[in-house]
Formats: C-alpha cells, sequence, structure tokens
C-alpha cells in the first residue's frame, strides 16, 4: 500500500515532494485517458507516468503464488507459444490482496527523454508527439531508462513506500506478468483468460490495437492510448509498439519453457503485425546485437513495472522460510499429492536402509564364517580359540538382534504409511467422482436454460416482425415496437451471460479432470435427476461439447453459436 501525498487531478493521488507538481498539460499528455483507481507516480522534469494495480492472489500467504496456462494451442510458432505453466504474484499488498504495479501506457517518447536528460529539463519540449511510444531503444536502453527512474524514486522525497515501507522501484515487466496482464489477469473468467484474445467489445480487435494494414496503422506508429483498454485498463498491450521484457527468450518445451536462455523476449506484437497473428500469447525473439552493434528497432518499446524485492527484512525471511516449509501440509489436491509423494519417498528410503543392513549383516556374516573357518583350523591354544569364538558369537547375536529390531520398526512404518496412502487415494477418488458428476448434472440443466432462452429470444424475433408489419399498416399501432425492442435486448444480454458460464464450467473442469472418468460417471449423472428423464439427453450434449472443448476455436462468438444450436436442437427433440 502507497502513502500518498499531493494530488494533480480529480480522484488521481501522486506522491511527490512538496514543490514538485506536475503541470496540467504533463498530466494530459502522459494520461489522456484518466480513471479513478490510476496511480500516478512523479518523473524528473515534472513530468509523471501512470500505473494499474494488477492483482494476483487474495490469499493472506505471499507463498501462494497464481498458477496459470500461458500460451495457446493455436499458433504459427510453437517453439513460441505453445502452452506452458506459469506461475506470478505480486510483491505489493494492500487490503485487496497482493498486485504489482504495471504502467498503463507502453514508454512514451516523453518520459523517456526525461529519464536519460534529467540535467537538462529547461531544454525538452513538451507536445503531442512527446505521447508516441519510445522506439529504437535497445534493450540495454530500457534498462538504463527503467534504473535512472529507479534513482529518482529512491532519492524523491515522500516517494512511493509499501506496507513494509521500502522504497519501490521500476524494471521491465516479466515473461510471466507480461502474458497474466495481457490476458485480463483476475479481472475476466477463467475461459475468457484462456482464450487467444481478452473479451473485446462486439470481437472487433480494430477497436482495441494498430496492426498491419490500410485499415488500421497503415505502417505509422501512432500515439499511446487512442484505442480501448484491455480489462484491467492497460492500453495498447496487443499492436502499436511490441515490448521487450525484463528476462531473456526461452523457448517452450512439452507444458513449460525450455531451460536455455537467449536473445531479447519481445511481446505483443507492434504496427507491423499481422491482426491474424495478434493474441495474448504472441512473443518472438530478437537478437542482442547485429553486426557490432545493440538491436534497435522502429517499432519497440518497452513498459515498466514498479516493485519491491520479495523479502523486505529479516522477520519477512523468516516469514517466508517458514510457509515453505509447511507446504504440504494443507488439504488442497497438488498439496496432497505432494504428501503422498513424499511418503512414497520415505518407503523407498526405508527400503534403501533396510537392503543396506541386510547387505552389512551378510558381509559381517560372511566374515564371521572365515574367522570361525580359521579358528577351527588352529590347533595350539584351544583355550584362545574358545574365547574369540565366544566374542564372535556374541558379535553375531547382537547384530542379529539390532537387525531384528530395525527390520520390525521399518515394516510397521511402511504398513502404516501405506494403508495412509491406500486411504488418501480412495478418498480424492470419491471425491473426484462427485465433483465430476455434479459438474454434468451442471452443464446438462445449462444447456437446457441455453435452449429455453434461446426460444424466449426466438419468441420476441418473432414478435417484433408482426409489430413491424402492424405498424407498417397502421403508425396507431407503433407503440408496442419500442417494448419488444427492450425484450429483445434483455433476452440477449441473458443468453449471453449463460453462455459465458457454460463455457467457465466446461473451461475449469477440462483443466481439473480428464475426460476418462467424466465418461465413468455420466450414467450416475443421467440417474441422479431421477424420473425426470428429458434431462438425458441434455447431459449427452453437455458430455460432448466438454470433449470437444480443447479442439474449438478460440473465438467465444463462435463457440456461443455452436453451443445454442445443439442445445436447441435437444429441446426440438432432434
Amino acid at each position: 500500500m502507497f502513502k500518498h501525498i499531493g494530488k494533480v487531478a480529480a480522484a488521481v493521488s501522486i506522491v511527490l515532494g512538496s514543490n514538485a507538481y506536475c503541470s496540467d498539460d504533463a498530466v494530459k499528455i502522459f494520461n489522456p485517458n484518466p480513471q479513478k483507481d490510476d496511480v500516478v507516480i512523479p518523473m524528473p522534469c515534472d513530468r509523471v507516468m501512470v500505473f494499474k494495480k494488477v492483482y494476483t492472489s487474495n490469499d493472506p500467504k505471499k507463498i501462494k503464488d497464481k498458477n496459470y496456462n500461458a500460451g495457446s494451442a493455436q499458433n504459427k510458432s510453437p517453439m513460441a507459444q505453445n502452452p506452458n505453466l506459469r506461475y506470478v504474484q505480486g510483491s505489493l499488498h494492500d487490503s485487496k490482496g497482493y498486485y504489482f504495479l504495471m504502467a498503463k501506457y507502453e514508454l512514451m517518447a516523453g518520459q523517456y527523454d526525461a529519464l536519460v536528460n534529467s540535467d537538462k529539463c529547461d531544454s525538452l519540449k513538451l507536445n503531442k508527439l512527446s505521447r508516441l511510444p519510445a522506439v529504437k531503444l535497445s534493450y540495454f536502453d530500457a534498462m538504463n531508462a527503467a534504473h535512472s527512474y529507479s534513482l529518482f524514486l529512491q532519492q524523491a522525497k515522500g516517494s512511493f513506500k509499501s506496507e513494509d515501507n521500502t522504497v519501490a522501484y521500476a524494471r521491465l515487466a516479466s515473461d510471466d506478468e507480461w502474458e497474466f496482464a495481457a490476458r485480463g489477469g483476475n479481472a475476466v473468467t477463467q475461459s475468457q483468460f484462456e482464450a487467444n484474445l481478452p473479451p473485446m467489445e462486439n470481437d472487433d480487435i480494430s477497436l482495441y490495437a494498430w496492426f498491419d494494414g490500410p485499415q488500421s496503422a497503415n505502417g505509422k506508429l501512432q500515439l499511446a492510448g487512442l484505442k480501448k483498454p484491455n480489462p484491467l485498463g492497460l492500453y495498447d498491450m496487443l499492436g502499436n509498439a511490441q515490448e521487450m521484457i525484463l528476462e531473456p527468450f526461452k523457448a517452450v518445451r512439452t507444458g513449460r519453457l525450455l531451460g536455455l536462455s537467449g536473445g531479447v523476449c519481445v511481446r505483443g506484437g507492434s504496427y507491423l503485425t499481422p491482426k491474424d497473428s495478434l493474441a495474448s500469447s504472441f512473443r518472438t525473439e530478437k537478437p542482442l546485437y547485429v553486426n557490432g552493434a545493440d538491436v534497435v528497432s522502429s517499432d519497440t518499446s518497452t513498459r515498466f513495472v514498479l516493485s519491491v524485492p520479495v523479502a523486505q527484512s529479516t522477520d519477512e525471511v523468516k516469514k517466508l522460510n517458514s510457509d515453505v516449509e509447511s507446504l504440504g501440509d494443507h488439504d488442497s489436491q497438488e498439496e496432497s499429492d505432494n504428501v503422498l509423494a513424499s511418503a512414497k519417498k520415505r518407503i523407498e528410503q526405508y527400503e534403501a536402509e533396510n537392503k543396506k543392513v541386510q547387505d552389512a549383516f551378510k558381509k559381517e556374516t560372511d566374515s564371521l564364517k572365515e574367522q570361525n573357518s580359521s579358528l577351527n583350523a588352529l590347533n595350539s591354544d584351544l583355550e584362545k580359540k574358545s574365547d574369540k569364538l565366544q566374542k564372535l558369537n556374541e558379535s553375531l547375536m547382537s547384530l542379529n538382534d539390532s537387525l531384528n529390531t530395525s527390520n520390525s520398526k521399518l515394516l510397521a512404518e511402511l504398513k502404516d504409511l501405506k494403508d495412509k496412502i491406500t486411504t488418501a487415494n480412495a478418498q480424492a477418488e470419491s471425491m473426484k467422482e462427485v465433483a465430476v458428476t455434479a459438474n454434468l448434472r451442471l452443464g446438462g440443466f445449462l444447456c437446457k436454460t441455453v435452449n429455453d432462452g434461446a426460444n424466449t429470444l426466438g419468441y420476441y424475433r418473432n414478435l417484433l416482425n408482426v409489430v413491424k408489419k402492424q405498424c407498417e399498416a397502421s403508425k396507431d399501432r407503433c407503440k408496442n415496437l419500442e417494448s419488444v425492442n427492450a425484450n429483445i435486448a434483455l433476452n440477449e444480454a441473458s443468453l449471453k451471460e449463460i453462455l459465458t458460464y457454460y463455457g467457465d464450467t466446461m473451461a475449469n473442469a477440462r483443466m481439473n479432470y480428464s475426460m476418462g472418468i467424466f465418461k465413468s460417471q455420466l450414467k450416475n449423472a443421467k440417474e441422479a435427476f431421477g424420473s425426470n428423464t428429458k434431462y438425458d439427453t441434455y447431459v449427452d450434449t453437455y458430455y460432448r461439447h466438454l470433449d470437444g472443448y480443447k479442439k474449438l476455436s478460440k473465438d467465444s462468438a463462435k463457440n456461443h453459436k455452436l453451443w445454442t444450436e445443439d442445445c436447441s436442437k435437444v429441446g426440438k427433440g432432434k
């Protein structure tokens, strides 16, 4: 949580020194679309940079980071964009949870000038072109600009501080942070997050991004913030200027990133990128150097993030260490799996120790046999031989007792651990079957609800045709036209909301369970409706949609049309 000192515009707070207020012109240029939840931060030369809070987790523990599915199965570069699992967590915290601060706009030319020429403020001009993204920057230019900004924030009076009183610093966004924010973060539903593009008005990307072509950017860099923002209020995440991120490029393996660091990782595409290539998963690699010089490009910029260290005090280091050690003691599916894996490892360790003791026993026994044979061969000193044999036999008996005790203890603990694993597996399987059956029933119910909603909408659309004809025949009969149109709009919105919930239900189901268990519980789901067998076909339709979910288009409008047609066929008995 930041401490705010001073304001430059209505409902927009800034942390500034007492004599460092920015001009209205600077605020208008660098924040052309002000919002109440903007976080406006001072810059050198009385300029500003605007940030948005991107929440990651509302769990009280910082160690509970957010996991999400990055990438897309529908891409032209599998090694750069194939599906892979990512984790993200904000380093800042307030009453709503953990978050990081991401710049609302791409780094602008006027902001970059102030960072690299902070000793020449009087000579820097402020005009409309100051709002263009700062391009033709090398990776090192971007890093140095972030470093200059961080030093300014560290040295300025009344600068931004976290809850632990640590001054925030600026850096480039990480790959995980960038894609999480581009997809809409926690501001969208699961199925919307996993789509190729975040939710857009009329599914029209031209309202949100500048891309290649005469109907869009037409080969020219555009001013920042002219298009609509994404669900988090971030502008130009796709198109206009592509954005360099903090860490180097890594290719995608099966479900994860390859452990090989390459050149500069660039995200989001630019005004030179074709429209059909733009996606939240779009990422490419650029070299650091070409022909002995730093690589720069007319369509490449960056975007800053404000952050603080992971652990800001000795007490927080202790707390994080304790939280790490306690992982696995809770009831989540993943943590339960960790417990079982740990128990299996302990069993393997005990079995290895048992084998080690048995090998030592065999080795000692063989040695004793050899010594015993040697003593038996001696005829010179019978009394001495007898003493040695007695000591050796006592040693053998002691070793045997130790082995028996160890074996009994190990066998008891092995049995206890195996019983716990068997019980845990049985409970997990039972819970999984109940959850899957409930999901199938919910899917069937939603499919019927989609059919009912489509029928109601169809009724009003047919009624509209009748009312229009009546209106054409007599103007006195036009009074019902507005009411019918209102009912159509209301029912269209209701059906879209139901279809979104229908898609979210499938997205969550496929993320957590395999199709095999859905097939095994299909009969149980139908029987759960009792004698009301009219739901059986709706459940079958939902199961078919669920089976083909991962092969569907990421275009939500196409999916909604397909689901509506299929559920309506069931209602008509086809």
